[in-house]
């Protein structure tokens, strides 16, 4: 009887993953579980602003000297704009800090997930609305994500290829209508598989569709 071999993945360092709110922690949280990604560290900042979030970034990653650490935020999220991101990179990078945006806030991410954009969408409310459309019961909070969005992850993983590519291309539209991308999650995204190596989703039974 032969038996089957376990799958194994090469970790190559660890990765700390801060991000602005809660919900955002938890949504990562669901995929550092679904994906086996054990090196992949998740905390919540709290930050009101940018540099205050920055800060807090610096003080984790000296403390469990991590190999890359990432501040993740929507614009939304902290008050803050592209011109206050592009002053503070500097700052970020002499600390080792990378800083994944996403204008004008995270939940564009999801919706990438779904649907395309040819325009760029400055409204939050756009993205919201429409996966509240598309999703039933959802709403982007801590009690959603610790009862009917449990599982939030697992249903958007089969189109995460997709997303990242809509993601891209969305840049180039970004990029013409304000300078900037944006986000950087496509970066984020192929930094957590350089980390953690690639998603191993075998225990899983179900991917909700």
């Amino acid at each position: 009887m032969q038996l089957r071999k376990k799958k194994t993945t090469e970790f190559k360092g660890t990765m700390l993953l801060v991000t602005a709110t809660e919900a955002e922690a938890l949504f990562f949280s669901q995929m550092r579980k679904d994906c086996r990604f054990t090196n992949l560290n998740i905390v919540c900042s709290g930050a009101k602003s940018l540099k205050e979030m920055i800060s807090f970034a610096s003080r984790m990653k000296n403390r469990g000297k991590f190999d890359r650490t990432f501040c993740l935020f929507g614009l939304d999220d902290l008050g803050t704009n592209i011109e206050e991101i592009k002053e503070m990179e500097v700052s970020a990078s002499n600390r080792r800090i990378e800083l994944c945006y996403f204008n004008p806030t995270f939940e564009m991410y999801f919706y990438f997930h779904l649907g395309e954009l040819k325009t760029f969408i400055s409204d939050p409310e756009f993205f919201k609305e429409n996966l509240k459309k598309a999703i039933k019961d959802y709403e982007f909070t801590p009690q959603y994500l610790g009862t009917k969005g449990a599982n939030l992850h697992l249903q958007l993983f089969p189109r995460k290829a997709t997303a990242d590519l809509r993601m891209r291309d969305y840049n180039v539209v970004a990029v013409q209508a304000t300078g900037a991308k944006a986000s950087g999650i496509v970066e984020l995204n192929n930094a957590i598989t350089e980390i953690c190596g690639t998603a191993d989703m075998s225990h899983n039974t179900r991917i909700f569709r």
